[in-house]
């Protein structure tokens, strides 16, 4: 995994701890996806942004936004807790050398980011004027495009409305952590602009009024557009959850009931107004609701006579793509009117916490799935309930944690799981999950080997060992099973995954480290001339070495060699990529940037191999490749200008192998793909 990929995020010369921590989060949220090329994850850069310039209490429960973002594990974070109350508050953050959980590298990025100030409430004393009118303000005004335009450019007309700009503008106020409204608009490459299906400019609009921590009494109030997290993610769960990763025992999915929603996934938000109240101390409630339109494949059902004939529209399958390109993703747009109700009601006493919770989805358009034998379980018609039970509970070293969720069909799913302290130098991690392959709901986000929450039982174990604050040990093992068929497999299968990193630290100048992944599951394998298909056990493996290496406060190098090797029943595949990437970031100089070579070779796409790369600040990408070839790119960021962040990213694939790179409309001729993107960024107070 790379370390240190923005080069200039929060600060020149003591940012490099924060800079690091965030981009190895990032690689591992978005390796672990594989479904996208390019990531936006504004949210959580800015939110680090803001712990720089604005340090948390460390004695105060604004501590337990790290543990939402993985910056400390909820272990570490219920140690932190125990020892304050035991102790009392910390008078230096570099006590946390003598409290289990915390390690050098985490202590380093910790002085960055937070305070030891007492022991204030989380509550707000400016007016709500102030509130409004003063704070930090920013603009955000990006663009790019693939230079080499694919078939979806030609013809006439071309399948696509649009050109191939990609855009994208936001607004937003911030008054520390307590107040944030702002506006977001973006546009994706193929989509029209101020023409045709979009005659008011951008193709996604998102707006958000947000209040937090303003009185101990009101923890949050959001208006517009923002999201909701209950539980596990058996009902719902959004933002960046816990889940398989180099972190092996973040397990655990923490984070705020409500937040405002400032990214711009088009499917995956709530529109409306929630609340959260303390009406007693230890008690708070949660109330939203939510009125959204979403994209769906809406066919013709029947036509009804009578007075007037009557079309009746069914909905066959949720669109997730967020493209709006053609005719016919134009048509599947906003075709879909989801309304939501949803309640929370929690109860928090120092070592325990426990919550009822429930969600009511209604769709506007009946969802009804084709017949296939493997979904026949799945989710159809118009309206789904969903409630569950989480809880939590601290004994001793232990932390036992989970959620038990039932839909409105009397299927049940749950997942629970126990954090342990066994030494000081080990932490422990064990997570079990059982979901009906009945279990219904619309966006759960739960620790599983696949996505829907349901037709699979696990069991994961996790070990972190820190012998030495030169020395880390994480592995992990996983092994599932689904009862059911699948999409694509055509019975019952298992299937388990093995994970071992070991790192080696030298006084934050020298990372080495070496991993092993390996991941056997079931697909379906079609040998030539047969009509039926078998169920054969898919491998894939991989090796990775990774190396950075901090010359001086201006310079870093990283290096990183990976293998894999692919096989699925007699079929066998490997590939192999290395890079070497420079960062340059003087201190006397207003512009940095970054750079890339990297040469690839894989037998065919199984064998792919994902590697992030440096991009514009809070934006993000990680390609897979395969086949035979190069890729290079360079970032340039310019800071001369008070207030103001210019920044230019160009880079060039080349498929030395291929006449045509991609398929279908995104289909490219030729063998080399370009892009290039720029950012400007003003902020002002």
């Amino acid at each position: 995994m790379a370390i240190g990929c923005v080069v200039l995020l929060i600060g020149r010369v003591n940012a490099q701890v924060e800079q690091d921590y965030l981009q190895q989060l990032i690689e591992i949220i978005a390796e672990n996806t594989e479904s996208s090329e390019e990531f936006d994850f504004t949210e959580l850069g800015e939110t680090v942004t803001d712990w720089r310039k604005h340090p948390l209490n460390i004695n105060s429960e604004e501590v337990s936004q790290l543990a939402r973002w993985n910056i400390i594990s909820p272990f570490a974070y219920q140690q932190l807790k125990d020892h304050i109350l035991k102790h009392g508050p910390l008078i230096s953050i570099l006590e946390l050398q003598s409290i289990p959980g915390f390690d050098v590298e985490t202590i380093h990025l910790l002085q960055q980011i937070t305070t030891v100030p007492g022991m204030e409430t989380m509550t707000q004393s400016a007016t709500i004027g102030d509130l409004f009118s003063k704070g930090q303000n920013e603009v955000y005004i990006r663009g790019g495009r693939t230079l080499q335009k694919s078939d979806g450019y030609f013809g006439d007309p071309p399948p696509f409305e649009g050109n191939p700009d990609k855009l994208y503008m936001r607004f937003r106020h911030k008054h520390g952590n307590t107040l944030s409204y702002g506006i977001t608009g973006e546009k994706d490459a193929g989509e029209a602009f101020f023409k045709g299906s979009n005659p008011n400019g951008f193709d996604f609009y998102s707006a958000h009024l947000s209040l937090q921590h303003y009185k101990s009494w009101l923890p949050a109030v959001m208006i517009g557009d923002f999201n909701a997290s209950f539980g596990q993610g058996l009902i719902m769960h959004s933002g960046f959850g816990a889940g398989k990763s180099s972190f092996v025992t973040s397990i655990k999915k923490t984070g705020y009931t409500l937040r405002p929603y400032t990214s711009v996934d088009e499917n995956n938000f709530l529109r409306g107004i929630g609340v959260s109240i303390r009406p007693a101390d230890n008690f708070t409630l949660t109330v939203f609701g939510s009125k959204n339109k979403r994209d769906g494949n809406l066919v013709v059902d029947t036509i009804r006579e009578g007075a007037e004939d009557q079309l009746v529209y069914d909905i066959t399958s949720l669109q997730t793509s967020n493209l709006h390109r053609t005719q016919a993703e134009i048509a599947d747009e906003n075709s879909i009117e989801l309304t939501q109700a949803g309640i929370s009601f929690s109860y928090d006493y120092q070592r325990m916490h426990f919550a009822f919770n429930g969600l009511h989805s209604k769709l506007g358009v009946p969802l009804n799935r084709s017949p296939d034998l493997y979904n026949q379980f799945y989710f159809n018609g118009d309206h789904l309930t969903n409630a569950s039970v989480d809880y939590g509970l601290w004994w001793k070293g232990f932390h036992f944690f989970g959620e038990t969720a039932m839909s409105d069909n009397g299927a049940l799913a749950t997942v629970n799981g126990v954090l342990a302290g066994l030494d000081r130098h080990v932490t422990a991690a064990i997570l079990f999950r059982s979901f009906a392959k009945d279990y219904q709901a619309l966006s759960p986000n739960v620790f599983a080997e696949s996505s829907n929450a349901n037709n699979e039982t696990g069991l994961y174990t996790g070990l972190e060992i820190t012998p030495s604050n030169k020395w880390k040990i994480q592995v992990y093992h996983d092994m599932w099973k689904h009862p059911w068929l699948r999409y694509n497999i055509d019975s019952p299968t298992e299937g388990n995954e093995y994970f071992a990193r070991v790192t080696y630290l030298l006084k934050r100048r020298l990372e080495i480290y070496g991993q092993f992944t390996s991941k056997t599951n079931a697909l379906n394998s079609r040998p030539t001339g047969s009509a039926i298909a078998d169920v054969v056990d898919q491998n894939k493996k991989e090796i990775r070495l990774h190396f950075n290496n901090m010359l001086s406060k201006a310079i870093q190098l990283r290096t990183r060699l990976d293998w894999t090797f692919y096989s699925l029943g007699a079929e066998k595949q490997h590939g192999f990529l290395v890079y070497q990437d420079v960062i340059y970031n003087p201190l006397s100089s207003p512009f940095s940037f970054s750079a890339r070579v990297a040469l690839f070779d894989t037998d065919d796409y199984d064998s792919r191999i994902y590697t992030y790369e440096n991009d514009l600040i809070y934006y993000y990408a990680i390609p897979a490749f395969s086949d035979l070839g190069s890729r290079y790119y360079i970032n340039v960021r310019y800071n001369g200008i008070r207030h103001l962040t210019a920044e230019v990213k160009y880079a060039q694939t080349r498929q030395l192998d291929a006449t045509s790179i991609g398929s279908g409309y995104d289909e490219i001729p030729g063998n080399k793909r370009s892009e290039i993107r720029f950012q400007l960024i003003y902020r002002w107070e």
